[in-house]
């Protein structure tokens, strides 16, 4: 056997330094190695929490640590671009859906989104609201929960349609009615349209849903106040026009009383003028005081501005009044006051057993209704004068030819046509001179007093009267006025020429009265002459006394009586006043008081 060499000892040393060594690089590089892995490990665990910001280190390029860490700086840089681009349409997104939801809530849209695979309806928030539904209380299909608000009227109809979608493209637009938890009905427009699926078959629909309460109201109000026009265009007297006006509004508002009357602004007082009712309900027609509803009540009235009372009961404003609306049976209440120039002239009420919540709807139609009778009863009480004043001009007219034609007829048979012309003229002159004291007064009448100094003017000597007179306060009609100062003039005239007037001594003495008869109230007048000449009853009667007892017996149906008594004339005439047109002449001469 051959021995093995020994080894040097130098050898060994060499060796074992030689295997330190490599286990000291090796050490070395693992240290490294694992320090740039853990800048690559910390790098990654800030990127899975979010921080696309970090980056790794990157000391030498060269190397496959280098370069892999280069390449994720390249990735994290182009997800972090990315990431931006996403929050940016995200951002985008967020802010159409805010103006989306934006323009649903001011344009009062709501949506629907059904998805028929699943059966499931989704609701905008805008639809809770315009149904009044709480989305918190409801099950997930809030199909139920409308069908419960539709108006019975209209809720088999609806039901029907809405089942139909998920079976047809055709579109879906329908109007219907809903009823609130306040128990304000809204008008809701629908418009549904379903998307096809694969198979041509609807899997989706979506509907909007608009409110068109405000545009209904007014459709009706329109159509409303254009019936009401139609129904009173042809009415003449005021009673007729009221009567129509109370009657359609109370109907179509529902409510149990609605009436129209005029106010005195000094006194507060009520004078109805018309007065409709529900069956059951009591008549309001007469007087009546507005103080008892308080303070409150008229100062608004007063204002010119609409009183809206929704319960009585209940609203603080009229707590000190709440039992006289609770004694009238009128707890909710629209008054409409009309103020014109300053005062307050009429106003329109609208009265409600039980309490009710008036809608904007109501009251504006209340406002324009009771303007437009305020204008309609104007204008009717404008026509019937000027009816009025037509027929009396016509018969006024009729009657100043027939007085002027029988003045010329007389007057130019004196044999002297001067003086034929002299007396015709005179006449005509006191005949226009009563028109002017008629025309002062508007035609609505004369007051004798007037008459009778215009009559006996021209006799005034050195400005002062030749005659007395007295008599009660007393405003004539015209159809009364002319006669009776035609009359005047003839018997001045007479006076001038034979009587009393003939002489500086002469006096006249007018007095009248009103006498009650079993007819009716007669009006007495006397005219008597003094100190003139002695007075003989003529051969034959003269122009003026046939012009006298004409127009007295024939159009005022009264009587003449001259007495020629030596001292002077007496002429007493009598004709029967009408009762009308006696409480018309109280009241002027209590105006004038």
């Amino acid at each position: 056997m051959v021995d093995l060499p020994l080894m040097d000892w130098r050898a060994l040393a060499y060796l074992l330094i030689l295997c330190l060594a490599v286990t000291a690089a090796w050490l070395a590089g693992r240290v490294s190695v694992k320090r740039r892995y853990r800048s690559f490990y910390k790098a990654v665990d800030q990127w899975r929490h979010g921080d696309l910001q970090t980056r790794v280190t990157v000391p030498d390029p060269g190397t496959p640590i280098g370069h892999l860490s280069t390449t994720f700086n390249d990735i994290i840089s182009k997800l972090s671009q990315r990431e931006a681009e996403r929050e940016t349409v995200l951002k985008s997104l967020r802010e159409g859906e805010e103006r989306l939801q934006i323009a649903q809530d001011v344009a009062g849209l709501g949506i629907w989104d059904w998805d028929h695979s699943t059966g499931e309806i989704s609701w905008s928030h805008q639809t809770f609201t315009l149904t009044g539904i709480t989305a918190a209380g409801n099950e997930p299909n809030p199909f139920k929960a409308w069908l419960d608000v539709l108006h019975p009227e209209d809720r088999e109809e609806m039901e029907w349609k809405v089942k139909q979608l998920p079976r047809t493209l055709e579109p879906l637009t329908a109007e219907y009615r809903i009823i609130r938890d306040d128990s304000s009905v809204r008008w809701l427009q629908m418009r549904g349209q379903s998307l096809a699926g694969t198979l041509g078959k609807p899997l989706r629909t979506v509907i909007v849903t608009l409110d068109i309460t405000p545009s209904k109201e007014n459709e009706v109000r329109e159509r409303f106040l254009l019936s009401l026009s139609d129904r009173i265009r042809e009415l003449v007297r005021p009673d007729d026009i009221l009567s129509a006006v109370s009657e359609a509004l109370g109907k179509h508002l529902g409510v149990t009383r609605l009436g129209y009357g005029e106010i005195d602004h000094a006194t507060m007082m009520l004078s109805t003028l018309v007065d409709w009712h529900a069956e059951g309900m009591p008549c309001m027609v007469g007087r009546h005081p507005l103080t008892p509803f308080g303070d409150f009540v008229c100062d608004e009235m007063r204002a010119g501005r609409t009183l809206v009372i929704d319960d009585a009961l209940t609203d603080p404003r009229v707590s000190e009044s709440s039992d006289v609306f609770v004694a009238l049976q009128n707890p909710a209440t629209i008054v409409v006051s009309l103020v014109k120039e300053g005062e307050l002239r009429a106003a329109l009420y609208v009265h409600n057993t039980t309490k009710r919540r008036w809608t904007a709807s109501e009251i504006d139609l209340c406002q324009d209704v009771a303007e437009r009778t305020w204008a309609a009863v104007e204008r009717a009480r404008a026509d019937a004068r000027q009816r009025l004043l037509i027929n009396e001009l016509n018969h006024r007219v009729k009657n100043t030819l027939a007085t002027v034609q029988s003045i010329a007829a007389h007057s130019f048979k004196l044999g002297d046509p001067q003086a034929g012309r002299a007396a015709f003229e005179a006449r005509l002159f006191a005949l226009s001179k009563t028109h002017d004291v008629l025309t002062r007064e508007n035609w609505e009448g004369a007051n004798i007093q007037d008459i009778l100094d215009e009559a006996l003017a021209p006799y005034r000597r050195d400005h002062v009267a030749r005659y007395k007179s007295e008599g009660v306060p007393l405003q004539l009609p015209p159809r009364v006025a002319l006669p009776l100062a035609m009359a005047f003039h003839e018997l001045a005239t007479n006076a001038a020429k034979y009587g009393a007037f003939s002489l500086d001594a002469g006096e006249v003495r007018v007095s009248w009265n009103l006498v009650p008869t079993p007819a009716g109230p007669h009006f007495v007048l006397k005219w008597s002459e003094s100190d003139g000449p002695l007075t003989q009853k003529p051969s034959h009667k003269g122009f003026g006394s046939r012009l006298i007892e004409r127009g007295l017996t024939r159009e005022l149906g009264g009587e003449v009586t001259l007495d020629y008594l030596p001292p002077g004339l007496v002429c007493t005439l009598s004709f029967p006043l009408p009762e009308a047109e006696t409480v018309d002449y109280l009241r002027a001469n209590a105006k004038l008081a």
